[in-house]
């Protein structure tokens, strides 16, 4: 029955591979126990027990070579095999730098080894030659880059620039969404979407954010000039990393006393993925956010998996909609259709409503005839420095 299962079952005494076998599986123990033998370089053997629930021949899910041990097993033992092509998928969603320094320690393990017996045919060997190049390159220009962002925050090389906000009905600048650049030495500038992906996956996006966020605060004041409204405001982006990071609302409360900001005049943006991953600990820190009077906006609304739930449950003051619906509602019936409900929904919801990317004049115009309460695009001003 056990077989049925895709267990495979070893009597006593029984060598499941040798060292030098083709590897293609690892094995968990689900029952009984192995014996790992492995012969070290001055010719002695070492020999490691393994048991239930331990996973061993784990190098051959990685690289395609040979085993390195011999293994038989001591008593009756059940195991669960894993091959390669399940791993295989999984590690090819894995980041490549985590891949790369994996096969670099393959790579040295196997250099402290004994010699291959069965090494891979030509056209083999070069094709996984290919291969490790491509992501020897993907990685270390991952963590070139990753080195260099540290580099840009202690030299200042990241600047804000900043994207006028305007009241609909009056057409005058309400607020500022500020917007990074990296000036790199060498490079010269580098949009976001170039580099905020790999802070995310690092790390970094939470220093970034605090960056982003003092100079902001440290800006506003000559920003707050240029408005023309009753409550101006400037918005800064919130990573979804930030809420897994330790005192960020002590942080923020630190930079709005540094600067001497209203806390009513700052706006956090966040998207559904910062809710969505964290649920629970969103609900707990966006509640103390607000709790500081700060406002809070959700954007690229319509993009993600926005539902009632989220809307109702969070403190969320503002509703962004997507460029992408806005381009095309003068087009698309279905777009001007999201577009409506979407502001009729937020103002059910108590919420206001800012549209991105409106680009010409029309567009303008057939907002305001749906109340909606504030507009960002080309139309009224592309994001600029401070001056």
């Amino acid at each position: 029955m056990l077989e049925h299962l895709n267990r495979e079952v070893y009597a006593a005494g029984e060598v499941i591979f040798h060292a030098g076998d083709t590897g293609d599986s690892a094995y968990i123990v689900e029952d009984g126990s192995v014996e790992v033998c492995v012969n070290t370089p001055d010719g002695e053997q070492v020999v490691k027990q393994i048991g239930k629930g331990e996973l061993f021949g784990e190098i051959a899910l990685i690289d395609h070579k040979p085993r390195t041990a011999t293994v038989r097993v001591r008593e009756k033992a059940v195991l669960i095999p894993i091959h390669r092509k399940l791993v295989g998928e999984l590690l090819e969603k894995t980041d490549p730098i985590v891949r790369h320094l994996l096969l670099l320690v393959m790579e040295r393990f196997r250099g402290n080894g004994t010699p291959a017996r069965n090494p891979a045919s030509a056209t083999e060997s070069a094709l996984d030659l290919t291969q490790r190049n491509k992501l020897r390159g993907e990685a270390t220009q991952k963590l070139a880059m990753a080195h260099d962002i540290t580099r840009a925050l202690n030299k200042d090389e990241f600047a804000l620039y900043y994207q006028p906000i305007c009241d609909l009905g009056s057409g005058k600048i309400a607020g500022f969404e500020a917007l990074i650049r990296w000036h790199h030495p060498d490079k010269g500038t580098i949009s976001p979407l170039d580099f905020l992906w790999l802070a995310e996956h690092t790390g970094q996006i939470r220093d970034i954010g605090l960056w982003t966020l003092e100079r902001a605060c440290r800006d506003w004041p000559t920003l707050r000039r240029q408005t023309e409204h009753a409550a101006p405001f400037v918005s800064v982006n919130m990573s979804a990393s930030q809420l897994t990071g330790e005192g960020f609302v002590e942080a923020v409360s630190g930079i709005l006393n540094r600067h001497s900001m209203p806390s009513r005049e700052l706006k956090l943006e966040l998207t559904e993925t910062v809710i969505i991953n964290n649920p629970e600990q969103a609900l707990g820190l966006l509640g103390r956010l607000t709790e500081l009077n700060i406002r809070l906006a959700l954007d690229d609304y319509g993009t993600g998996y926005s539902g009632l739930d989220s809307l109702q449950r969070y403190p969320i003051a503002t509703m962004k909609i997507d460029r992408a619906f806005i381009s095309n509602m003068q087009s698309s019936a279905h777009s001007r259709e999201i577009v409506t409900s979407s502001i009729n929904l937020a103002h059910s919801l108590g919420m206001d409503v800012i549209a991105e990317g409106i680009e010409t004049g029309e567009a303008h115009e057939a907002l305001l005839g749906l109340n909606c309460n504030y507009g960002q695009g080309w139309h009224f001003g592309r994001p600029a420095a401070l001056h």
